[in-house]
């Protein structure tokens, strides 16, 4: 399968995969749903899905979300896609251990729940790589 030339190209670095990480989760679980106070707010469900968590400890620990409530499963993010390079390129996103973010790549690309075809791109490279 070719890969389509708008999407951004599958980059297996650190910096590359904490972006498709944060890209697919902002583009496809991030939701409007009711609140109390607003009409609408968008939030990041991560269902208690390991898969999910995975992702959303990753994204939480590079500075992209916070989390709602006390058990780490509804979240938002505090900055928008135009900043997401800008907080991967930090001190905070470096600290990060590797391995983590990767199993987080490949966790969502193999689960059954929905993930780029960027994340499925980059652990397919992983996968071929070793």
């Amino acid at each position: 399968m070719n890969y389509p030339p708008w999407l951004p190209k599958p980059d297996p670095s650190k910096k590359g995969m904490l972006l498709a990480l944060a890209r697919c989760i902002f583009k496809m679980h991030y939701t409007n749903e009711p609140h109390s106070e607003e009409e609408q707010m968008k939030t990041f469900n991560n269902m208690s899905s390991g898969d999910l968590e995975r992702a959303t400890r990753v994204l939480k620990s590079a500075g992209f979300i916070r989390y709602l409530d006390d058990v780490g499963v509804r979240s938002v993010f505090i900055c928008e896609p135009s900043n997401f390079d800008e907080i991967a390129s930090s001190s905070r996103a470096d600290e990060i251990d590797f391995a983590m973010i990767k199993d987080a790549v490949m966790r969502l690309a193999n689960s059954s729940i929905r993930s780029s075809l960027e994340i499925e791109q980059i652990a397919e490279g992983m996968t071929t790589d070793t």
